[in-house]
């Protein structure tokens, strides 16, 4: 009885360090979500994205507005705010949330958070290139194996 009552006694002495760390981490999260200009990022990071989706399918250019509209309403910073601030302060805690805000306020820091939509738009780009040039290999692939199912469903 006396161990079940200390158990008790120390998990609820616990709780609050546990919601601290929590809010320090989110803290920290959110010094770097500003640190890395997040807001400017994702509203790059939208445009670039749109772009590329406009110079792909230039018949969706009459659709620009409503586009820019849906985006700006599910991939703004204020809609994703306390969801990223969440994400990064469950998979780093407050000290290495720190760390990582000290590397991005250097000049290389500031400039990888610069080039970042950038690289990460040309990457999209090279993957949707490579896989038009080979599009055509999985097409064949997949009817192959679909007439393989086919036939053993056959048998």
């Amino acid at each position: 009885m006396k161990f079940s009552k200390l158990l008790v006694i120390g998990l609820i002495l616990l709780l609050p360090s546990v919601s601290l760390a929590d809010s320090a981490s989110e803290k920290e999260a959110e010094k770097l979500l500003e640190t890395m200009g997040m807001e400017q990022l994702l509203e790059r990071s939208i445009e670039q994205m749109l772009n590329i989706q406009l110079q792909q399918n230039p018949a969706m250019m009459p659709f620009v507005d409503i586009m820019k509209e849906f985006l700006d309403k599910y991939m703004s910073y204020e809609s994703l705010k306390p969801d990223l601030l969440k994400l990064y302060a469950d998979e780093f805690t407050a000290a290495e949330l720190s760390e990582i805000n000290a590397f991005y306020q250097t000049a290389v820091g500031q400039k990888t958070i610069q080039k970042m939509p950038t690289l990460m738009a040309q990457g999209s780009q090279i993957g949707s290139a490579r896989i038009q040039e080979h599009v055509g290999e999985l097409q064949s692939q997949i009817e192959a194996e679909a007439k393989r199912l086919d036939e053993n469903q056959a048998q």
